[in-house]
């Protein structure tokens, strides 16, 4: 009998961990919510896993146009890549697909918005002018929770189907231990 209880306990703990190391976007540049005022062609992700190969991401402008990304790069945690061009003023959405060192297939997505000044009213000033105007190019995320209800929908999303599957698989495993313990009982009767 003990037997049989150290191995189910050695499925229950085996497997519940295995659920619970589903993982997510870290940390990003651009951040979600940015707003770039300077030319940018590269985009970086951290996750809190390692990452497979296989991991990739896209990136579509205003939410309709895919942008060309090449030389995807996938280094421990860290997938990078490049646009071909710098990035035209507007709103980006960049949409992520990994491979955790799992095995699992996680995705999620997040936005930044490009804002560059026009280069036609940079050349009317003159050089004086231009050194008196430089500034810091990025400007602070706004914290605004309804500037991206997809990215924030698709984050909820995600964070609800790993919960549910955790959920789902401590019940199951609640009731294999309470089956196995009522057979064991009426085994000795």
């Amino acid at each position: 009998m003990k037997k049989s209880l150290y191995i189910l306990f050695f499925i229950l703990f085996t497997f519940s961990s295995s659920v619970s190391a589903h993982t997510g976007l870290e940390n990003s540049s651009p951040s979600n919510g940015d707003t770039i005022t300077e030319e940018i062609q590269e985009i970086t992700m951290e996750f809190e896993t390692e990452l497979e190969t296989g991991s990739s991401f896209s990136l579509l402008n205003d939410g309709e146009k895919e942008i060309p990304v090449s030389d995807i790069q996938i280094d421990g945690n860290k997938l990078t890549g490049t646009s071909d061009d710098p990035l035209e003023n507007g709103k980006y959405t960049v949409i992520w697909n990994i491979i955790g060192e799992d095995g699992h297939i996680i995705d999620g997505e997040y936005g930044f918005t490009v804002a560059k000044a026009n280069a036609n009213k940079e050349s009317t000033k003159s050089p004086t002018e231009m050194e008196e105007d430089k500034s810091p190019t990025i400007e602070e995320p706004e914290k605004n929770p309804e500037q991206s209800p997809a990215v924030n929908t698709a984050e909820e999303e995600t964070q609800s189907n790993t919960n549910f599957i955790a959920i789902f698989v401590g019940l199951f495993f609640l009731v294999v231990i309470i089956v196995t313990v009522w057979l064991m009982r009426k085994g000795k009767k």
